[in-house]
């Protein structure tokens, strides 16, 4: 108890720490002058020191602090930057320690530009980073190196190619990533189904790890004779050089300062107290970087402990985990080894639970999505990780002595890992086998928070009457409670009960490409999704979006033409329906307008389950009060395949009309102006990505819209949208919006009026 004053002093420190962070008075949130200046100045010369090193697929990172730069005609203190280069053998003499000379381009990390989509900037000004520099040159100014850091590095990279030796690069890249935090190996189709199965935790280095290695040699050590002090220095150096090796991110700070708050405490006599030794660790950490309390690890790092250490009993009491016979001298065998597995079982469940609970937050904050089964294949999962780790750091130092018998004990590490695989094959083959809910509001998640902290309230307060008595109660409300909360976000969902009496239609930043996204009454619609200068669109800015949304399916998407800056996306989901957003119904042009991309795309849809249809002009789809109605291109109109005979549709709703374009251009938009169809719409989704030979004079006369939405690719090279497209545009009475400027574009409106607002601000 003496130890708990401590630990409100930490707790309101963080709660100070929030505050500053909700209200923007940390140094690291605002633009560094680096950052600023690099919006409109490219090259820079650097000097710095290399404190670390990490090896990417195909190019190699390194961290540099103290930098001192050169960058229009200005002399610039940068404290830390992170430097790409590609410069093959010379960047393998590269040491940690060095001084470098640095010439290059530098680039300002990206926003989240869609909703739900990964926040760049934020991840690295948690690590006090703001620019990125591409190297066209790096020259070593002082070979002195930090030869402790460069062994611990150099002892990573063997230790990750001995592993992928022994257990090949799926297992040996799984293997790495979870005994040295090595991730770049890891196989992208097993971390998806890990990520949806609710096992991906143990792809992280945790305090699981900390507690095998640490709390391992501390105890192996007492246990040969040796004192508190020495056991507890032994155990504290090996996790701060283990730490060093990995990288330490949040978790892995978390699990060894909460242990040197252990040792310390057994070497001064004191009884621990792991709510203290939590609150210590957090502040400790949040006192150095307050942004941290944004992280998605150290919020799911931290929930789970505190889950823990507030709920596990209130799940006991509701399971009646007491009320199961202990062993007794008296019964045989098997009936005391059942007792114990029963007892051990409902622990562990009482745990998961008291887990799942807590974090139920940051999973829907930051994952959109939970498994519930995830709480049952835990219970298999995490008994099995001292075996898994144990395998892996044995079998890898049997191989110095023995290569053959060091391989074979890792073969331990891969059949654990093997029965991973089948145990989530199984979880995902199983009705609801995840829930997609889209992201919460925050009063949402405030209103959930204060249920639970009142069922836990409601619990103190029963057992203070009665301790020996079972409480149940507050368990199974707790249950309620989060019950409730996953069917409050999902009634923002398409098929949720709270719909509101309006539609969106959002134009993602795709960058150089067209994405659109409606989602209608009762059915969510995706029309084009691909880029030309965005890796993997699809799985990275399209399909986060989408269950940001609370979209896991799409009722139709469709393809107006077969560019790949339209296509290939979608041709990434349909590669994915197991896991991903899957598709219902995909709806091509009229088939004598199909190329060989499209009639490639059909098949790969058909293969995947989908349907596949196609739409002639004059052909509707209702939804409600929503009509999307196909205006070209008539199968009668002599155009050639691609832009000229893009898909253009007219979502209608109420008296609000929107005309969406694709790529069409020349013959196409010639035709379709003559033909009758087009009629004056609120907003117009502006052809090719505004493109010179799109949205002629004639055109817009006839639909003179009062906004134009663009999709097109900051800095691209086609110089989208041009300037005389821009100054038609203006002349015609429509306001702009650029995707370049604002990200994603959402537009609502409930049939009467409209309303635009953009992702992010122009500046950004």
């Amino acid at each position: 108890m003496r130890q708990r004053p401590l630990c409100a002093i930490c707790v309101i420190f963080l709660i100070i720490q929030t505050v500053r962070v909700l209200f923007s008075g940390v140094e690291d949130l605002e633009p560094s002058a680096l950052e600023k200046l690099a919006v409109n100045e490219d090259s820079l010369s650097l000097t710095g020191t290399v404190y670390k090193i990490e090896q990417k697929e195909k190019v190699t990172a390194f961290y540099l602090k103290d930098n001192a730069v050169s960058a229009a005609g200005r002399d610039l203190a940068e404290s830390r930057i992170l430097v790409y280069f590609s410069g093959g053998k010379s960047d393998n003499q590269i040491k940690i320690g060095n001084v470098l000379h640095i010439r290059g381009e530098m680039q300002r990390f990206d926003t989240a530009r869609n909703p739900g989509n990964f926040d760049q900037q934020a991840y690295y000004r948690r690590q006090g980073i703001h620019v990125l520099v591409w190297a066209e040159r790096a020259d070593v100014l002082s070979k002195e190196t930090d030869r402790l850091r460069q062994w611990l590095y150099e002892l990573r990279q063997r230790w990750d190619r001995l592993l992928v030796r022994h257990l090949g690069r799926y297992y040996g890249g799984t293997m790495s990533a979870i005994l040295l935090g090595e991730k770049s190996g890891l196989d992208r189709e097993m971390k998806t189904m890990y990520q949806k199965c609710g096992i991906s935790h143990i792809l992280a280095i945790s305090g699981l790890h900390m507690t095998f290695l640490g709390m391992g040699i501390y105890r192996l050590l007492r246990r040969v004779g040796l004192g508190f002090t020495l056991s507890g220095t032994a155990g504290a150096v090996l996790l701060i050089l283990y730490s060093l090796m990995i990288g330490a991110g949040a978790s892995s700070l978390r699990a060894l300062i909460m242990f040197l708050v252990r040792i310390g405490a057994e070497m001064t006599g004191r009884d621990y107290d792991l709510l203290t030794g939590l609150a210590v660790s957090a502040a400790v950490l949040c006192g150095g970087q307050p942004l941290y309390l944004t992280d998605a690890g150290f919020l799911l790092s931290y929930g789970a402990i505190l889950g823990i250490a507030l709920f596990e009993s209130v799940f006991s009491d509701f399971l009646s985990c007491r009320k199961i016979r202990k062993d007794s001298a008296r019964e045989p065998a098997p009936v005391r080894w059942l007792y114990a597995g029963i007892r051990r079982g409902l622990a562990g469940l009482s745990s998961s639970l008291a887990v799942n609970l807590m974090l139920l937050g940051p999973l829907l904050w930051f994952y959109f999505e939970i498994p519930p089964y995830s709480v049952l294949l835990n219970l298999a999962v995490i008994p099995l990780m001292p075996a898994l780790m144990g395998a892996g750091l044995a079998g890898s130092a049997a191989a110095l002595l023995w290569d053959g018998a060091g391989g074979g004990i890792l073969q331990i590490s891969r059949a654990v890992l093997a029965g991973y695989d089948l145990a989530c094959e199984w979880g995902s083959g199983l009705p609801f086998g995840r829930i997609v809910t889209g992201q919460p509001e925050i009063w949402q998640l405030i209103l959930y928070y204060l249920a639970i902290g009142a069922g836990l309230g409601l619990y103190i307060f029963l057992k203070k009457k009665n301790e020996e008595k079972p409480c149940r109660i507050p368990g199974a409300m707790l249950l309620v409670f989060s019950a409730a909360m996953i069917l409050l976000c999902r009634s923002g969902s398409r098929d949720g009960p709270l719909l509101r009496d309006e539609i969106q239609i959002t134009v993602l930043d795709v960058g150089q490409g067209d994405c659109i996204h409606i989602r209608g009454p009762s059915s969510d619609i995706l029309i084009d999704g691909g880029s030309s200068d965005v890796s993997e669109a699809g799985t990275y800015r399209i399909e986060p979006y989408l269950l940001s949304r609370g979209a896991d399916c799409l009722d139709y998407v469709f393809v107006t033409h077969g560019d790949q800056d339209h296509i290939s996306g979608i041709r990434e989901m349909l590669a994915d329906q197991t896991f991903g957003v899957k598709i219902r119904n995909l709806v091509l042009p009229p088939q004598k307008y199909h190329d060989g991309a499209l009639q490639e795309l059909a098949f790969a849809a058909a293969g995947a389950g989908t349907r596949v249809l196609v739409m002639n002009a004059g052909e509707k789809i209702t939804d409600g009060g929503l009509t999307l109605e196909c205006l070209a291109p008539e199968t009668e109109t002599v155009v050639e395949a691609g832009n000229e005979a893009s898909l253009v549709l007219e979502a209608e709703y109420g008296a609000f009309r929107m005309l969406l374009t694709g790529d069409l251009e020349g013959r196409g938009e010639e035709a379709l102006t003559e033909s009758g169809r087009l009629e004056p719409c609120d907003v117009l989704k502006a052809a090719h990505h505004g493109s010179e030979n799109s949205g002629s004079e004639r055109f817009l006369e006839r639909v003179r819209p009062a906004v134009s939405l663009i999709s097109a690719g900051r800095e691209n090279r086609y110089g989208h949208p041009h300037a005389e497209t821009v100054r038609r545009l203006t002349e015609a009475g429509s306001t702009i919006w650029s995707t370049q400027d604002h990200g994603a574009l959402t537009v609502w409106t409930d049939g009467r009026r409209f309303g635009i607002r953009g992702k992010v601000s122009a500046a950004d």
